[in-house]
């Protein structure tokens, strides 16, 4: 088993095979616990009046504290949440890894290496579910875990981590087997509330497959005229015909001439109320979307025939984006970007979606042709190459990385959709005064994939211009539009650092004032007693009292005084880290137990 559900009461699983002769639902009364749909593999969702219409009396029937389930490819997905929004709670995307990966003949898409699970309820609130751990996972070069855990291990699970939204420990077709998948689900789901877990079939059905839509855009962007500009040639030398932008994104956007740009990108806010240097992300939804439609359309309208735009988002924007993106492009990838975020429940936030469309037909993908190119960066980590990833499971660790490499062992895997080796940046050192930067790998790989050498990438919310950075080391003319005048004049600092040889992703000490987590931080600072003994005692004491301490209870049991909590750690939930699991080895075979400690240890109030 590679996943363990605490306090679970594994739900009895109901099958039921709907064709058409049997999708009446007589059968079914109105329920109020979990269901399951799977969905065919080869249809679209706004062709098939056959799924919409067993969908739609699936929600009909559902009980006020009922789940439903929706497995499908991303394509289906995105129209069934189109579909059954308005009459549900969108709770989680779940990305589900493909035993074989799909690929695109012309190489025209990335080869698709994942499905996905689509979750809502009818009750309103957070997602109800058990406490669900995965397994840890081994290099098979050194036999440790695949992630290093440092001097943490003290705080975490024997037994694994809690998790995710993104499952690569397990993996299926969605036209084939998915039993182990029903199952997960069935533990995940084994509370109090629920007993039943009905699984309607509908993969026989059949598909009612139509041409993919495209509109006039799509249909007609072969024949724009590429106008002369002094973005046209693909023969200038990388910083000529380049420059950064200070303004609004859609007013400079609308400066731009057509079928000018041959990678577009755009990270935008997420309308999460994040606060930037300048401005607060906390537009209204509807202003949000109708904002966000404006420069996409502005985007299609500057790229070349035939190349891409690409937005990052969180998965329930990127399906809004989507449904917008495919009237006036040509859908080619979701990619999945496994990049863990701050933890906010007990599935670990990890899926962040980048949905890529091309205008009209894509070309042959860059990327895809070559096998090799020159990135040899200061800053880039040995184990990361842009178009050759790092094997699943082999971990980071310098010393095996180095064995690995003199060994000769062959630790790459083909490049699909589904990346699991680009990490959010960590420490301070290499981030500079922005809340939301992101990795520099992150831009390599996307560069590299949809742009030659020469061609022009655009980033109309470039902030502290990782995207224009990246561009500008790859030999790529940018475009870097920016309204914060702190951050563009950071991005423009940091592109001078590149024409005088410095690498503007080095480690650095600098001093930071933005943050994006919630979480404050820390100032540097020398410590008495090790942070490591300090949240050890918290165990001690959380067990001799059969609960989590509060600060009054460590100042009266515990040894050490209670300053060094104050000053040493960001909130009390860090302090109580320890007290919370049994600790963990990074060496296979030495877990202490075949199932978690699940000790219960009350919460304070």
């Amino acid at each position: 088993m590679t996943h363990f559900s605490e306090n679970s009461k594994q739900l009895d699983i109901k099958p039921f095979l709907i064709t058409k002769k049997n999708s009446s639902f007589k059968q079914f009364r109105k329920f109020d616990d979990v269901c399951l749909i799977i969905l065919p593999s080869d249809f679209r969702m706004n062709n098939s009046k056959v799924i919409n219409g067993i969908i739609q009396k699936v929600v009909d029937r559902l009980g006020t504290e009922a789940t439903m389930i929706i497995i499908g490819e991303t394509t289906a997905l995105v129209h069934t949440h189109a579909t059954i929004s308005s009459a549900t709670q969108y709770q989680l995307w779940i990305s589900i890894k493909r035993t074989h990966a799909k690929s695109v003949r012309d190489n025209s898409a990335l080869p698709n290496c994942h499905f996905g699970a689509l979750v809502h309820t009818k009750y309103k609130g957070s997602l109800r579910h058990t406490k669900t751990r995965i397994r840890y996972t081994y290099c098979p070069a050194c036999d440790k875990t695949t992630k290093d855990y440092g001097g943490k291990k003290h705080t975490y699970n024997s037994y694994g981590t809690l998790i995710s939204d993104v499952w690569r420990d397990i993996s299926a077709n969605p036209a084939g087997d998915l039993s182990h998948v029903i199952e997960r689900f069935a533990g995940l789901f084994g509370i109090d509330t629920y007993k039943e877990l009905i699984v309607l079939d509908c993969r026989e059905l059949g598909a009612d497959v139509r041409k993919d839509h495209s509109d006039k855009l799509a249909e007609e962007c072969s024949e724009y005229a590429v106008q002369a500009s002094l973005f046209t040639s693909p023969n200038k030398k990388n910083n000529d015909n380049s420059g950064l932008i200070l303004g609004d994104a859609l007013e400079k956007l609308r400066q731009l001439p057509d079928n000018s740009v041959d990678f577009a990108f755009a990270d935008p806010p997420y309308n999460l109320k994040k606060k930037y240097n300048n401005y607060t992300d906390d537009l209204s939804i509807t202003e949000y979307f109708e904002w966000c439609d404006e420069w996409i359309g502005e985007l299609a309208r500057v790229l070349r025939p035939g190349r891409t735009c690409a937005i990052l988002n969180i998965p329930l924007w990127a399906v809004r984006h989507f449904l917008y993106m495919e009237k006036i492009l040509k859908f080619q990838n979701w990619i999945v970007w496994e990049a863990l975020s701050f933890p906010v429940r007990f599935i670990m936030p990890a899926h962040y979606s980048i949905i890529c469309f091309s205008k009209g037909e894509s070309r042959p993908l860059p990327g895809l042709k070559a096998s090799s190119g020159d990135f040899d960066f200061l800053n880039l980590p040995k184990a990361f190459h842009p178009l050759r990833p790092l094997a699943e499971w082999y971990c980071l660790r310098n010393q095996c990385v180095k064995a690995r490499q003199r060994k000769q062992v062959n630790d790459r895997a083909s490049l699909t959709d589904l990346w699991w080796d680009i990490h959010r940046l960590k420490h301070n050192t290499r981030r500079v005064d922005h809340p939301c930067q992101l990795p520099s790998p992150l831009m390599y790989r996307l560069i590299s994939i949809f742009t030659e050498q020469h061609e022009a990438v655009l980033d109309c919310f470039n902030g502290a211009g990782t995207t224009t950075l990246t561009a500008h080391q790859l030999n790529r003319r940018y475009i870097g539009i920016e309204m914060s005048e702190k951050y563009h004049a950071m991005a423009e600092s940091r592109h001078g650092e590149i024409e005088r040889g410095i690498d503007p992703f080095r480690k650095a000490k600098r001093k930071l004032t933005e943050k994006n987590s919630p979480v404050g931080r820390m100032p540097v600072q020398h410590y008495e007693i090790p942070k490591r003994t300090l949240q050890l005692e918290v165990r001690r004491v959380a067990r001799k009292l059969g609960r989590l301490p509060n600060r009054e209870q460590m100042i009266e049991y515990g040894k050490y005084p209670i300053r060094y909590y104050d000053d040493y750690f960001a909130s009390w939930g860090e302090v109580c880290a320890a007290a919370r699991h049994d600790g963990m080895s990074e060496n296979r075979g030495t877990d202490k137990n075949t199932e978690p400690l699940t000790e219960q240890l009350e919460l304070f109030n």
